[in-house]
């Protein structure tokens, strides 16, 4: 499948997902993880300021909301992977390379879908099984948000408004249907939901 071509804007918001080296467990337990997110972050925004809405850390992928102001998607993930990739590699003494393929995105350009793409996100860890609410889960910056703590890398400051009308629904399950919805979305260019006729 040819890659599409990256589509640069500060107007929108892309969802960013990587995933590890033939999916398997990241190499470190999930608290080295954030301090290397952490490190991580702060290194790709000093070399591409980029405005991180939403990032979820799971045991072989993550999940990334953001918008930049420079229209560097691309300059912002080359840091941030590369960064990431070789604390982690110094970290756990593997040698191989730590993401399976480039990162994936899809830029999400209608607020209709915004609500359920943030959803998707922070409900990641409750698909897993890992937590019951959004706001328990330790490596996402929603963990953060509620508690009015530093994450440890800058945070939209944009987003705030919305987050407080919002964060009460977080939990509120997506339908199966929605939830097909948003994947298949996610995997165009522009978030797209699959529209489902009748015939």
């Amino acid at each position: 499948m040819p890659r599409k071509n990256l589509i640069r804007t500060n107007l929108y918001y892309y969802h960013i997902t990587t995933r590890s080296n033939h999916k398997d467990w990241f190499a470190l337990p999930l608290e080295d993880l954030w301090e290397i997110s952490k490190k991580s972050f702060l290194k790709a925004q000093k070399n591409n300021p980029a405005d991180v809405s939403q990032f979820v850390l799971m045991g072989n992928h993550y999940h990334l909301l953001i918008k930049t102001p420079f229209k560097d998607i691309d300059r912002f993930m080359f840091w941030f992977n590369r960064t990431f990739s070789n604390y982690l590699r110094e970290a756990s003494g593997k040698e191989n390379r730590m993401f399976g393929s480039s990162y994936k995105w899809s830029l999400v350009t209608d607020e209709r879908y915004l609500f359920n793409v943030r959803r998707y996100i922070y409900q990641n860890p409750i698909r897993a099984g890992l937590c019951q609410k959004c706001k328990d889960y330790p490596y996402s910056t929603l963990y953060y948000k509620v508690r009015d703590l530093e994450c440890g890398f800058p945070l939209e400051e944009s987003c705030e408004l919305s987050f407080t009308r919002e964060r009460d629904n977080f939990d509120v399950n997506l339908s199966i249907e929605d939830l097909r919805k948003v994947r298949s979305g996610l995997r165009k260019t522009t978030f797209k939901p699959t529209v489902i006729r009748p015939y």
